[in-house]
């Protein structure tokens, strides 16, 4: 029985050897994780600041998009409100133009018109004097010396 007591003494020193072996190859792998953790811990530190410094760029960058929207909005109410002036200004001057345009036409209907008036005076004044020429051509000579007398004859200017 000693040598049994031997043997587990031997197996538990190797034991104890192999588990001690165990954890320190643990602590060291713990100790390399812990740095790498540091490490990481480190980086996104540093990218949080980087990140930060980014943001507030981008921030003020997005404010200034924002108000340049805005004022486009504005401008383009402007614009909006500009082409309703046009369109109403545009419909006046129509308006105008639609009321000289009659204007125009009636004043040319009665120029027209005058001018048809005057050429049937004239006409009506050849066709008085043909007359008269054709009845002083068919009267006898009188005992008023021979003259004739006839209507005096007026003539209007045409325009």
């Amino acid at each position: 029985m000693e040598w049994i007591a031997t043997v587990a003494v031997a197996a538990f020193v190797i034991w104890v050897a192999g588990t001690l072996l165990a954890v320190r190859a643990l602590l060291g792998r713990m100790a390399r994780v812990q740095a790498s953790a540091e490490a990481v811990q480190e980086d996104m530190h540093r990218l949080s600041g980087e990140m930060s410094q980014v943001l507030l760029p981008t921030e003020q960058t997005m404010r200034s998009l924002q108000q340049s929207a805005e004022s486009a909005e504005r401008l383009f109410q402007a614009v909006g409100q500009v082409g309703g002036t046009i369109e109403h200004a545009t419909s006046a001057v129509e308006r105008v133009t639609g009321t000289l345009s009659q204007s125009a036409i009636g004043h040319a209907e009665r120029i027209a018109k005058q001018r048809e008036l005057d050429a049937a005076v004239q006409w009506a004044e050849l066709g008085l004097t043909a007359w008269q020429l054709w009845q002083t051509g068919r009267k006898p000579p009188s005992g008023n010396g021979g003259t004739v007398s006839s209507a005096p004859v007026s003539s209007s200017s045409s325009k």
